[in-house]
């Protein structure tokens, strides 16, 4: 079956956008949201692959939801306690201490709407029809993706700001051997972000 087929069998609301901004955006917003790169496997709800699909989101809420807890705690620690050592790695400056603060109140979020979306997802595709998302108008469509994806967004923030609270604290030791770490794992971070977004774009590719 060729993508034009299969593109066909997708309704309209579901579809991606025809502007190239507006359709890379889709397009990350549905990874995030239904680990797909588009809504195709919208066209049919009761088929083994949709069934596959949902376990495979159910599986993937229910580790972000880990993680974020893990996030959360380290977040904690470093708002409740005293660097044991303070000039090799001083959290408790200011500037460090309110990156902590918006990485604990992310991973809280990101804890709290996880679990809603896990149970709600659950409930929904076990007891309801979920035939009628093709029936959903745009606006719906992109709320739902939202709704889905918020649990992510909100981790991804906890993790970055994290990181970079970890990152001052250590960059603004006095042990050179600290500051050398630091800047390694700083470059490390990038370097995979980087390598994911390219991954991203070439996998995949014809």
């Amino acid at each position: 079956m060729t993508s034009e087929s299969v593109n066909s069998q997708v309704p309209e609301n579901c579809r991606a956008p025809n502007n190239p901004i507006l359709r890379l955006a889709f397009k990350i917003l549905c990874i995030v949201a239904v680990c797909r790169e588009s809504l195709d496997h919208w066209k049919d709800t009761k088929n083994k692959e949709w069934k596959d699909h949902v376990s495979i989101m159910v599986n993937r809420f229910q580790n972000s939801n880990i993680t974020a807890g893990l996030v959360l705690a380290t977040a904690t620690l470093f708002l409740s306690s005293v660097p044991p050592i303070e000039h090799l790695m001083a959290y408790n400056s200011s500037i460090s201490y309110i990156f902590a603060m918006v990485s604990f109140g992310a991973a809280l979020l990101s804890v709290i709407s996880g679990s809603a979306v896990l149970v709600i997802y659950e409930t929904s595709t076990a007891h309801k029809d979920m035939e009628t998302l093709k029936c959903m108008p745009r606006h719906q469509v992109i709320a739902l993706l939202l709704w889905l994806a918020y649990p992510s967004f909100c981790l991804s923030v906890a993790t970055c700001f994290l990181f970079v609270s970890i990152f001052i604290a250590c960059f603004w030791s006095d042990n050179s051997v600290v500051n050398i770490i630091t800047t390694l794992s700083c470059v490390a971070f990038l370097a995979h972000g980087v390598l994911s977004f390219y991954v991203v774009s070439v996998v995949g590719r014809q």
